[in-house]
């Protein structure tokens, strides 16, 4: 689950504790699939269906809904039913934030739409 934001007043850098380094990493299990983070980068133009990401993504739709539980599981995508569709969205846009960061340092690159 994505935690909330923390703000320690008066301090701008920080000492993370044992449990703070446990909780980062669980956050970061979420970005540790090519899938999901295809999933993340599909849902940063909004909303979408399981079929909708599956075509953008070019996987089944069986894979994409086996990723998308571990992005809800993690606190990372909500889904909304309308009908017999489900659709998908990301749940805080800092995500993208952090996608930002980790293109730029793995990749040399940002992502698409800034």
């Amino acid at each position: 689950m994505i935690p909330a934001v923390v703000s320690r007043p008066g301090k701008g850098q920080c000492e993370p504790s044992p449990a703070e380094c446990r909780e980062v990493a669980e956050f970061l299990q979420g970005f540790a699939n090519p899938v999901r983070v295809e999933i993340l980068c599909t849902l940063k133009d909004g909303e979408k269906s399981v079929g909708e990401i599956a075509q953008a993504v070019g996987a089944k739709q069986s894979n994409i809904s086996q990723q998308l539980h571990i992005l809800m599981a993690k606190g990372y995508v909500a889904k909304r039913r309308e009908e017999r569709n489900i659709f998908y969205r990301v749940l805080r846009s800092e995500i993208y934030k952090v996608m930002e960061h980790i293109f730029r340092l793995v990749c040399g690159c940002g992502l698409s739409g800034d």
